[in-house]
């Protein structure tokens, strides 16, 4: 059996595409993000600085603080691995964010 040259250790069929603004505090800083992807224990960011990875940050989005940690940062997005699971409303409100049909499935 073959395995694809182009095979994506990273991809993850629960990761869902959104689009919802955030806030990212880190080091006495507080930056305005987008949450670009979200999965119960990740996500990808837009971020308009450097993020070093192993910085412990906190996202403030939809009246949820949520501590995560710095995975991953190029061309101005950053990955973060979250230190508690998402709760399943939370998840389920950014899943549905930037979704205009969301209602209707």
């Amino acid at each position: 059996m073959m395995l694809r040259q182009d095979f994506n250790r990273r991809h993850s069929p629960n990761r869902r595409k959104t689009l919802v603004e955030a806030y990212l505090d880190t080091e006495g800083a507080r930056l305005q993000v987008e949450i670009l992807d979200v999965s119960y224990d990740g996500m990808r960011l837009a971020v308009p600085h450097v993020m070093s990875p192993g910085t412990p940050v906190t996202i403030e989005t939809m009246g949820a603080r949520i501590p995560a940690i710095v995975h991953w940062h190029r061309g101005g997005q950053a990955g973060v691995r979250l230190l508690d699971r998402l709760d399943r409303a939370v998840l389920v409100a950014l899943e549905t964010a930037d979704d205009d049909l969301a209602e209707f499935r």
